[in-house]
């Protein structure tokens, strides 16, 4: 049991948020104005452009990683199944699933390019490591993916099951169960791509996939075309998205010439060995970049973004003591059991968010005095901006989480499977954290402000896309407001409760 921040931390971070809505959008803006067309090409150098062209380069950084995937599978089957002495609960949870949303920010889908489900789909699909192979030789169907299914509220749904199973079956805590996880995941992954043509399980039912995607688009790196008269003047066959000898077509179905956020690029980097032209570029850039500038908003998109708001919400509201107490009690007043009474408040808090953002999108058009614009619109819009407070209260849950626990790697890295072995010498350490308790709780408050500071920017920048008139825009962002700092002050409360670590020591 971690305690949580300090009331002092609480109260004064809840005026700093209500200060910065009022305050942080003209700052915003100023600062928006020096930094927007600013990007680096990291493959403007010649050495490191023709090095990721090579075949094997990918394959390179994903063989480890498949290693580590085929050791915690093993290790889950066949190991102890004590989970502070298993890596398989250590390496998942831990570090894995607590550090990947620290990766988005800086390095955005990343994950999918080592991913080893990625890697093991790729190596069945080509019966080669990296060679390039020609589409008819090839170990798939493919079949066209059926186009009913062309969204992703399949990886919405797979991301609510996995949450049940994470917090109602308690799966953190079972080595065998995250193997057989891990196993299940990848079944799902290599079936469609020996069926289907591309990869349809990353484009639409992978839900890492699809929440990365969703939180990379405020990631400072992004993959585009460099120039789009070269492509539009120079290129006629489109090789970036259909392929060459060179490389293969894009597997999510993207055309990079076209392609203006990150949410469905898995940085394959197959259209930057296809590109005869060099025209393919993997910037630095600004962060938020892709939710602050006018794209195609989608539906399905914006029901997971409220549904990632509500469920890490949810995983904080499962780790503080007062969670035990409402499970309990309701089980004695319903007389039902434990997995029913947890389904039903997750569905109820599933329902709750979505139903309150909802109240105050209706809000915003009655505010708007706009009947032109719909509903339908204003909800869709605005739930981008729900993103950064999500995407920041997810990296302050995870801080707690990985800076107590990810020394706990230490003993297990000599003892894999809890079998009494003593590789490298640590079997019989046991460090400490990785950093105090108090400097966690500034971290923490510091990021869900931090979120809070881009919501209300992004939120700011949707208004005004959304609705031409400067004054309907600012008239419909006020609801918007109190959605945002309401919100902030939820995963504030989250994080100034005490907390039951994943695996106890």
């Amino acid at each position: 049991m971690i305690p949580g921040i300090p009331d002092y931390l609480f109260f004064g971070s809840i005026i700093m948020i209500l200060f910065l809505t009022f305050g942080i959008v003209e700052y915003f803006e100023k600062q928006d104005r020096k930094v927007r067309g600013y990007r680096y090409d990291i493959l403007g150098t010649g050495i490191i452009r023709q090095v990721v062209k090579k075949r094997y380069f990918q394959p390179l950084f994903q063989l480890p990683v498949v290693f580590l995937f085929f050791l915690v599978i093993f290790s889950g089957l066949f190991g102890t199944q004590s989970p502070s002495s298993n890596i398989a609960i250590i390496l998942t949870w831990i570090i894995w699933w607590a550090g990947i949303v620290f990766v988005i920010i800086f390095a955005g889908k990343i994950w999918c390019f080592i991913c080893p489900w990625n890697a093991v789909t790729d190596w069945i699909r080509r019966l080669h490591f990296w060679k390039r192979r020609k589409d008819e030789d090839l170990f798939t169907l493919n079949l066209k993916w059926p186009k009913r299914l062309n969204n992703i509220y399949l990886a919405t749904l797979l991301f609510l099951v996995l949450t049940w199973l994470e917090l109602g079956y308690d799966i953190t805590s079972s080595p065998m169960a995250t193997a057989y996880l891990a196993l299940l995941i990848l079944f799902m992954a290599v079936v469609p791509a020996v069926l289907f043509k591309g990869k349809p399980f990353c484009r639409y039912a992978c839900l890492v996939g699809r929440i990365s995607g969703l939180y990379s688009m405020f990631s400072s790196v992004e993959l585009r075309r460099k120039d789009e008269k070269i492509c539009r003047e120079r290129c006629k066959t489109g090789d970036c998205k259909h392929g060459n000898e060179l490389g293969y077509p894009c597997p999510t179905f993207e055309y990079p010439r076209k392609m203006d956020v990150n949410t469905y690029c898995i940085l394959c980097t197959e259209c930057i060995k296809s590109c005869r032209h060099d025209n393919i570029s993997f910037n630095i850039r600004p962060f938020a970049s892709d939710l602050v500038k006018p794209r195609e908003t989608r539906k399905d998109e914006a029901y997971l973004s409220l549904v990632m708001l509500s469920m890490t919400a949810f995983h904080g509201i499962t780790m503080i003591p007062a969670w035990s107490n409402w499970t309990a009690g309701l089980q004695e007043i319903t007389g039902l059991g434990y997995y029913f009474v947890f389904t039903v408040l997750m569905a109820g808090l599933l329902f709750l968010f979505p139903a309150v953002y909802y109240i105050l999108c209706w809000l915003s058009k009655i505010a708007s005095a706009n009947h032109s614009v719909q509903l339908k619109t204003i909800f869709i819009n605005y739930a981008y901006s729900l993103l950064p407070i999500a995407l920041f209260y997810h990296l302050a849950h995870n801080t707690m989480h990985f800076f107590r626990e990810s020394q706990k790697i230490v003993p297990v890295l000599s003892d894999p499977f809890g079998w009494g072995w003593d590789i490298f010498g640590t079997a019989g350490m046991n460090p400490g954290p990785v950093l105090s308790l108090s400097a966690i709780w500034y971290i923490q408050v510091f990021l869900v402000v931090t979120g809070h500071a881009f919501s209300i920017y992004v939120a700011s920048k949707v208004a005004r896309q959304t609705f031409e008139d400067e004054k309907q825009a600012m008239h419909s962002l006020l609801p918007q407001l109190l959605v945002l700092v309401g919100f902030s002050i939820v995963s504030l409360w989250l994080i100034s409760q005490p907390m039951i670590m994943r695996t106890a020591m």
